[in-house]
């Protein structure tokens, strides 16, 4: 279902751009026909991998200098000598992690000589969670330095003599030199393993000190070590165990193995850039029942150029492709879909979010036969990566609210950041869309016109309806990327209009935002906020340097909010919100690209699963 070329008079393209199109068309129409069920698309009926993408793959290649290459490499910045003596520090932290998990000896060459060391776990704890399947304690590190370094380093898993699979990652956080040669660290340690019980997961905070002579090929030493803030989770009966399903519900349907099992990185060398396939795989999921049986159903979004996939629930609970039949295989990039009743039949529609495209979709199918027929395709002005709904005017019918990221105008050219100026607080992405429901399939863009286009244009990734103020209408969470954060509240009913509140509420967060969720997290009856955002270890030991934009006040606190992780915002009865992040321990979530309060161990209180990661490489210095 390939979308027929725009009128010259939406938009002009280039004819290189028409091209490719023209080109994939050719070879892939035979595929997509609506009649019958879609073949799996074999890599060498792709459109030809671009010739500079060949050459980034030639092993030996040469590449151009970069002119700041030099201001990138620690090694090459003689104002960044910390830098230099983090990389180095980080490495010998590596070898001794490796000690720790028995995998080597203790390298005693990253050691000061003749010194003795503290236990790495605590000799006393204080329980802080205990359920028949989750046991939590923490502790901090009081022990006097009395150990061997063998001993002091097995004593992380002594407890379970007969553990395996051991992991223990060390990350430093912060830096600094304290003269004389001294240098001192904050580091950030996580540790797992298994036992004949269970798991058992650690993650503490090291403060460490260290002697290095400057900034050339010597090795630092450490020569000091204090355990801190250290907190362990122990799991009985099993724990709280998910079995991952995957393989049993999809195994049997050709575009499992065929298209979803492939990473980004193998369609990126097989499919144009122009389709909408990028490094960054970010495709939305719906879950909805599609065909009236009473059992929830997956709509999955591929990259650019690949079908997206509507799986139906079928008795025996395994999933089968019926996108095809039901039209909904569509081929444009999909960052986010949605089933919901905008037409208040009874059934489930889909909206979908289609890069610089809304795609509205009506529900037409026979139980156990979905069908869906288009009922609005309009042009956005961003874009897009995620949309929401709710009954904004209670009026009866769900309104819509797209987020837009880039602005539309965009062009590959400009890479998938774009150009936010400036980089920690800008405003000139690509504008929000809100569209109010009219009824018969009738919908209006009321953003402008309901107050939603101030602060609009902060390269959003993220939203959510919730009535934080108990008021009785329903109010707007966005989380941007590269701007501040909004918080629209609900005033149709006094002044007809929605207000940015996000300042006065302390609920700005300046960051990477890229998630939002809502739960009554200490059940008061109002409901709190958690906002995904992005953790980044150098850019916490950067940014805290006394050098780093020296006399900057303002964007160095930017910088620094940018790197600390994610947000955790108490609900004071609707008149304010506590930044609760950092004594609650939920900063630390990686580079964090959504999240969802959920009570997974049916104790009446929410906890919170957060989804992160980014592209893997063998080298993991920022992330």
């Amino acid at each position: 279902m390939l979308r027929a070329w725009p009128k010259p008079s939406a938009f002009t393209v280039s004819d290189r751009t028409r091209v490719l199109w023209l080109s994939f068309l050719t070879l892939v129409a035979g595929s997509c026909s609506k009649e019958s069920e879609p073949t799996s698309a074999a890599p060498e009926l792709m459109a030809p991998v671009p010739q500079e993408e060949i050459l980034l793959e030639i092993p030996g290649r040469q590449r151009a200098e970069n002119p700041l290459t030099a201001l990138a490499d620690p090694h090459q910045d003689s104002d960044w000598d910390t830098e230099a003596f983090s990389s180095r520090a980080s490495t010998a932290l590596a070898h001794l992690a490796k000690a720790i998990t028995g995998e080597t000896a203790v390298p005693k060459e990253v050691l000061v000589p003749g010194q003795q060391w503290p236990s790495l776990r605590p000799a006393t704890w204080a329980s802080a969670f205990d359920d028949p399947l989750v046991h939590v304690k923490r502790g901090r590190g009081d022990g006097a330095p009395s150990l061997e370094a063998e001993d002091a380093w097995a004593s992380l898993f002594a407890p379970w003599h007969d553990a395996h699979d051991k992991h223990v990652k060390c990350k430093i956080v912060g830096v600094k030199a304290m003269g004389g040669h001294v240098m001192e660290t904050e580091v950030v340690v996580e540790s797992h393993a298994r036992t004949a019980e269970g798991k058992v997961a650690q993650q503490s905070r090291w403060q460490c000190e260290w002697k290095w002579a400057g900034q050339d090929e010597s090795q630092p030493l450490l020569r000091s070590l204090v355990v801190e803030d250290c907190e362990e989770i122990t799991t009985a009966n099993g724990g709280i165990h998910f079995a991952d399903r995957t393989a049993d519900l999809l195994g049997n349907d050709p575009a499992f193995q065929d298209q979803l099992q492939r990473g980004a990185d193998y369609w990126r060398l097989r499919l144009q850039l122009d389709f909408g396939s990028d490094v960054n795989g970010l495709q939305g999921i719906a879950v909805g029942d599609a065909d009236g049986d009473g059992w929830d159903d997956v709509y999955l979004c591929q990259p650019g150029g690949l079908p997206n996939r509507l799986y139906i629930r079928q008795d025996d609970g395994t999933l089968k492709d019926r996108s095809a039949a039901a039209g909904v295989d569509w081929m444009e990039l999909t960052r986010a879909a949605l089933f919901l009743d905008l037409d208040n039949d009874g059934d489930q529609d889909l909206a979908l979010a289609q890069d610089s495209y809304y795609v509205l979709m009506e529900n037409q199918g026979k139980p156990k036969q979905p069908r869906f027929r288009k009922r609005l395709e309009v042009r956005a002005p961003a874009k897009l990566r995620s949309l929401t709904a709710a009954d904004i005017d209670l009026d009866g019918d769900l309104d819509l609210f797209f987020c837009g990221r880039n602005p539309a105008s965009d062009t590959t050219a400009q890479g998938v950041l774009g150009f936010p100026l400036p980089y920690h607080d800008a405003n000139n992405g690509g504008p929000n869309v809100l569209l109010r429901n009219d009824g018969s399939w009738q919908f209006s863009d009321q953003t402008v016109a309901l107050g939603m286009d101030v602060n609009n244009r902060r390269f959003s990734y993220a939203c959510a309806w919730e009535d934080f103020d108990n008021d009785g209408d329903q109010d707007l969470y966005v989380a941007n990327d590269f701007g501040r954060n909004n918080l629209y509240r609900n005033d149709l009913s006094t002044t007809g209009r929605f207000t940015d509140v996000a300042a006065a509420m302390g609920v700005e967060d300046l960051s990477a935002g890229m998630g939002v969720t809502w739960a009554d997290v200490n059940r008061d009856g109002w409901m709190d906020l958690y906002v995904s955002n992005m953790f980044s270890s150098a850019g916490n030991r950067v940014a805290y340097q006394r050098h780093f934009r020296d006399g900057d006040d303002a964007d160095l606190k930017g910088f620094q909010r940018h790197a600390r992780g994610n947000s955790l915002f108490l609900n004071r009865q609707g008149e304010t919100f506590d930044d609760v992040s950092e004594p609650s321990r939920v900063t630390l979530g990686r580079w964090s690209w959504g999240s969802l309060f959920a009570d997974f161990n049916n104790d009446g209180w929410e906890d919170l699963y957060v989804a992160n990661g980014f592209i893997t490489t063998p080298d993991t210095g920022d992330l």
